[in-house]
Order: structure tokens, then C-alpha cells, then sequence
């Protein structure tokens, strides 16, 4: 058989392997990724895989629930990501959301719920640093807030975006969420977190304070608390 004739076989092989498992995923099997370098990374509460070349950051926290928080850098794309791992944590969230945080979206990655949240902000125009001095006009900062409820510990990645860097217009489609943080989420492994911090020893409350305020959001929530007659 001749090379042009193997050629074509091979072309023909390699067409039918994409159509069957799908353009991604046939150069995966190659050994190509689209979206370039991946980085592993590998924490006390979890693990999973970036896409980008992501670089681990110091924790500025002195407090015992350091080991339970984790910081990484996409330079390259000017994405940071803030990960904890704290029992009662979607306490923070339910807070937020009476404040004016937008409802979440849910997905499910792995047989596992994820929240997911959505908010910007602009920097102030006092300050610049390596993210936003640069000629773009549109400094606005991207968050998602993408947490699991995981046997009521609350496994969270805060994502910190800039939009001059990586095109996102807060849905869950665009290539912020797509090319980035839903593969992240879709590669997270949960680790054992009984000894995880918990959100009341980390507000400097006694559990019943905590309770009192945890049965007063849900009260809200529930709409059996008015929170306008405490004014």
C-alpha cells in the first residue's frame, strides 16, 4: 500500500474518532490540549487540576484555620483563585445574598451540587497594580463564588477575574466559566474534612450565638422572619 493511500486511512481513522468521542476529547487522546498547560494542585480539603499555569500564593492568616485555605495565581490571565474548606460556611453566602447577592445557579458536577454565585465591582481609580495598570478602559473585577455543601461543610473556590484579561459577562456560558472554572470544578476531589474549622469559632461566636443567627437567616429565607420589624 502506498503512503498516499495510508494517508487517507489515516485521516479517514482519525476523522471517525472525532465525530465518534467528539473534537475535545479526540485530541485529548492525542495528547493535545486545547486550552494549553494544566497545573495540579493538592490541598488538605481537596484537589483538582487548573487550567493555565497556576502558581500556589502564601496565605496571609495566622489563625489555626490557615491549613484549610488555599490561594493560587493564573499571571497569565490575571484569575485568582481562593479556595476554604469550613463547616456552616454557606453561612457567608446566605449573608451575602440578604445583602444583595444575585440567587446562585446550580450545577451538578460529579453527582455533586455546586452554587454558583456572580458579582462584579470596579477597582477604585486610586489604586493600580500589575492587573489593572494598562491601557484598557475596562477594569471591572469579576467573582464567582462557587461553593459544595458537602454534610454541612462547606467546600468554597472564590474566583477573581479581571475583564480586560479573559472575556466574561457573568454567565456560566461565557469563557471565563467555560474554558476555566467549570473544568476546575468539574476535576475537584473532596478530601475528609472532620477537622475543618468551624464558621463559629471563626466569627468569634459561642455556638449559641451562632445558632440564634443561623435560625434568624433561614427565618428570612423561610418568610417566617420580617426583618424590617427589627427596624
Amino acid at each position: 500500500m502506498n503512503n498516499k493511500k495510508i494517508a487517507i486511512i489515516a485521516i479517514a481513522a482519525i476523522a471517525l474518532i472525532i465525530t465518534s468521542l467528539g473534537a475535545v476529547s479526540a485530541f485529548e487522546l492525542f495528547g493535545m490540549n486545547l486550552f494549553g498547560p494544566t497545573t495540579d494542585f493538592d490541598t488538605k480539603f481537596m484537589t483538582g487540576t487548573f487550567n493555565g499555569d497556576v502558581i500556589q500564593q502564601k496565605v496571609e492568616d495566622n489563625s489555626s484555620a490557615r491549613e484549610w485555605m488555599a490561594s493560587f495565581e493564573d499571571p497569565e490571565h490575571n484569575i485568582t483563585y481562593n479556595m476554604s474548606c469550613v463547616k456552616d460556611g454557606d453561612f457567608i453566602t446566605d449573608v451575602y445574598q440578604l445583602q444583595g447577592l444575585q440567587a446562585p445557579e446550580v450545577r451538578n458536577y460529579n453527582n455533586q451540587p455546586w452554587k454558583i454565585f456572580f458579582s462584579q465591582a470596579v477597582p477604585d481609580s486610586n489604586v493600580t497594580d500589575n492587573k489593572t495598570a494598562d491601557n484598557s478602559t475596562n477594569n471591572t473585577v469579576n467573582v464567582y463564588i462557587c461553593e459544595a455543601d458537602v454534610n454541612g461543610t462547606a467546600y468554597t473556590i472564590n474566583v477573581i477575574a479581571y475583564d480586560n484579561k479573559t472575556e466574561c459577562d457573568g454567565t456560566l456560558f461565557c469563557p471565563l466559566y467555560k474554558d476555566y472554572i467549570g473544568p476546575l470544578i468539574e476535576s475537584i476531589q473532596f478530601k475528609d474534612a472532620k477537622k475543618a474549622p468551624k464558621m463559629a469559632d471563626l466569627m468569634g461566636m459561642s455556638d449559641e450565638e451562632f445558632k440564634f443567627n443561623r435560625e434568624y437567616i433561614d427565618g428570612i429565607f423561610n418568610g417566617t422572619i420580617d426583618p424590617s420589624q427589627g427596624e
